[in-house]
C-alpha cells in the first residue's frame, strides 16, 4: 500500500512518528496523524480543515489535553473531576518535588485504551530513561491508526485515484469511527460527516 503513497503523503506518516516522540509518547495514533496532516496547510484536505478552523497547534493542544504530554497524563476534564473532589493536582506535583526531587511525577503515557475508549497511563517512570529507549526504537501504530490509513486507501480507489495523498489521509481519519478520534474531531468543533462532504466538494471543485 505505502507503494502508491505521494511523497506529501510519505512526509506526512513520518511527521506523524515526529509528532508521537515530541509529545513522548509511544504510540502513533489517529491524533498524531491527524497533527501531521495539519503540519501540511496548503495540501489538498488539510486546507479544507485548516478553512474550517483547524491547525497544527489547536490539535496538539487537543491531544496534550486528552493524552498527556509524557507528564501526569490527566486531561483537563478529568483534573476538573479530581479538583471538584478535593484533589489539586498542582499541589500533590508540588509535595512530590518537594519531597523527592523535580519530575518525580514524570511518567509516560501509554496509548489510549482500544477496548475501553480512555485515555490510560503506565504507572510512574523515569521520563527520559523511557524516552531514550522510544527514540531508539520502533513506534508502533495503534489498530485504529492503521485502519485509517486502509482507509485512505479505499477512499483513493473509490475516486479513481492512482495515488494515495493527504487528501485521502484526511479522509480516512474523517472514516474512523472509534470513539477516540471522535473525541479529538469534537474537541477541535469538527463534525466529521460535515467536514468530509466538504473536503469532497473541494476535491471535485480543483479536478
Amino acid at each position: 500500500m505505502f507503494e502508491r503513497f505521494t511523497r506529501q503523503a510519505r512526509a506526512t506518516v513520518v511527521g506523524a512518528q515526529e509528532e508521537a516522540r515530541a509529545l513522548g509518547h509511544g504510540w502513533i495514533g489517529t491524533e498524531h496523524l491527524l497533527i501531521a496532516v495539519l503540519r501540511r496547510p496548503d495540501e489538498p484536505g488539510a486546507a479544507t480543515l485548516v478553512r474550517l478552523g483547524a491547525d497544527a497547534e489547536s490539535a496538539r493542544a487537543a491531544v496534550e489535553r486528552a493524552a498527556g504530554r509524557g507528564g501526569d497524563g490527566v486531561g483537563e476534564e478529568d483534573a476538573e473531576a479530581l479538583r471538584a473532589l478535593g484533589i489539586d493536582l498542582e499541589e500533590v506535583r508540588r509535595r512530590a518535588e518537594d519531597a523527592f526531587g523535580p519530575g518525580a511525577l514524570d511518567r509516560a503515557p501509554r496509548p489510549p485504551d482500544e477496548r475501553r475508549g480512555t485515555w490510560a497511563v503506565l504507572p510512574f517512570r523515569r521520563r527520559g530513561a523511557d524516552r531514550g529507549r522510544r527514540d531508539r526504537g520502533h513506534i508502533p501504530f495503534t489498530p485504529r491508526a492503521r485502519k485509517a490509513l486502509e482507509l485512505s486507501l479505499r477512499e483513493s480507489l473509490a475516486l479513481k485515484d492512482r495515488h494515495i495523498g493527504c487528501e485521502h489521509l484526511v479522509l480516512g481519519l474523517l472514516r474512523s469511527d472509534d470513539r477516540l478520534t471522535g473525541d479529538l474531531f469534537a474537541r477541535l468543533g469538527l463534525e466529521p460527516e460535515t467536514v468530509r462532504a466538504r473536503v469532497v466538494a473541494d476535491l471535485r471543485g480543483a479536478a
